[in-house]
């Protein structure tokens, strides 16, 4: 019986019909895919998760940039006490032609780091204060593998690519000894 409501929500899904809301706490792993990754076929998904971090921001059902502040503006206020709010599921797609900028997250909140993953894992959204938490300045250099976007000022603009993920991925508060994941 599942396998005929996964080739019926295929089959809607290729026509442009998949009404579904996705759901706050799902996520079905993809495989690598370019940064314009469309929404995962598959009718059910595995909670969001990222290693180590307890409360995660779930932006998959963002289709705008206002979207994405919107859940951001929300999750801070439901959680004043992160010290570094981690969210994962942006969609480029989702910003047409400008790309997403630290300004944005950083009218959100400007004092607390805000990291945000996109759906592949592959590319982070982070405002200023994460920047400046990770020691990301004009001057870093990008990593083997990876990209600090920067504007043509040299400022970074608060997109890392591939491996520079990973020096932001440090600010993120790691459990505690003995604790669950």
């Amino acid at each position: 019986m599942k396998s005929i409501w996964i080739a019926c929500s295929l089959v809607l899904l290729a026509a442009g019909c998949d009404r579904r809301e996705p759901s706050s706490t799902t996520e079905k792993p993809q495989a690598p895919a370019d940064l314009a990754t469309q929404p995962d076929p598959e009718p059910e998904q595995e909670p969001l998760q990222l290693p180590g971090v307890e409360r995660l921001l779930d932006l998959r059902g963002g289709r705008s940039p206002g979207d994405y502040i919107e859940a951001v503006e929300r999750f801070i206020r439901d959680n004043p006490d992160l010290q570094v709010i981690v969210g994962k599921g942006w969609d480029v797609a989702a910003f047409g032609e400008a790309p997403p900028h630290k300004a944005q997250l950083d009218q959100v909140n400007d004092l607390i780091p805000i990291v945000l993953f996109s759906r592949d894992h592959r590319t982070i959204w982070a405002n200023s204060e994460a920047l400046a938490a990770a020691g990301i300045d004009v001057d870093t250099p990008n990593p083997e593998g990876g990209a600090i976007e920067k504007a043509d000022n040299g400022l970074p603009t608060g997109l890392l690519r591939g491996s520079a993920v990973q020096l932001i991925e440090k600010i993120i508060p790691k459990p505690a000894a003995g604790a669950a994941p």
